[in-house]
């Protein structure tokens, strides 16, 4: 009787955490960045500054209300990282909460329908982030502006959450910014166990036991090599294939 009685209850938090999420976004977006922005110089450190906090809170909410344990390998990479294009896998919902919270100084390329979305709309324009609907070299000029002023670059090579039983296929897009920008690459490789909020999962099929996250953030990649390629498409098609080798090579074997 203890199991079912504890399931109930993990669904019932899940649901605040998510009433949490969406209601603080709307409240940040209406109250909040708009005071921040008064003062137009600084604006958009002020609010990814903001965010960052408020994502570090959230996550010490979720591990104190016992719906998810996080071990996280190495993380100063990314608290002292500047400039650098942070790539990483995308099995859960929660991916990006975790990076924005680890990251002081973040951007990132979101998908249009999260940029008109009524709640996060003020948030997305207030930080500065991008639209992944942008033509290609605004697309790059934006995100070249972003990293020379010392801010991180968060990309999802998949473009979309993980499709669970599926083979990871990574867009050439992380590619081709690294190699117009000359950025470095910060890997961070994502795991969850068991899997929850994966593609196309509601919200409410929470997992029997809580799910373990851990990210571990690997050595960065050197891109030098790819730029010494005749033709950049060579190099993106390379940089691509060594990318998706080695987020095979760690969720399979570790």
């Amino acid at each position: 009787m203890l199991d079912p009685i504890r399931h109930i209850w993990r669904v019932l938090v899940t649901g605040f955490a998510f009433a949490c999420f969406f209601l603080g976004g709307a409240v940040l977006a209406g109250v909040v960045f708009p005071l921040l922005a008064i003062r137009n110089e600084g604006k958009q450190d002020r609010t990814q500054r903001l965010i960052h906090h408020v994502f570090r809170f959230y996550l010490l909410m979720l591990r104190g209300l016992g719906l998810i344990g996080l071990e996280v390998i190495d993380g100063q990479r990314l608290v002292a990282g500047q400039g650098k294009i942070i790539v990483a896998n995308h099995p859960t919902l929660l991916d990006v909460v975790f990076l924005m919270a680890l990251t002081p100084r973040v951007r990132c390329i979101v998908k249009h329908e999260l940029w008109d979305n009524r709640y996060l709309k003020g948030v997305m324009r207030a930080a500065g982030y991008i639209r992944n609907d942008l033509a290609p070299d605004a697309t790059i000029a934006a995100c070249r502006e972003a990293l020379d002023q010392g801010n991180n670059l968060i990309v999802f090579p998949e473009g979309t959450r993980s499709v669970i039983g599926e083979p990871l296929h990574f867009q050439r897009g992380v590619a081709n910014i690294a190699l117009l920008t000359g950025a470095p690459i910060q890997l961070v490789v994502i795991s969850c166990n068991p899997l929850t909020l994966t593609k196309g999962e509601p919200w409410y099929r929470v997992p029997l036991r809580r799910p373990n996250f851990r990210l571990e953030i690997a050595d960065p990649m050197d891109i030098q090599r790819f730029l010494a390629y005749p033709h950049r498409g060579l190099g993106a098609r390379r940089l691509i294939k060594e990318l998706q080798e080695f987020y095979v090579g760690r969720l399979t074997h570790g």
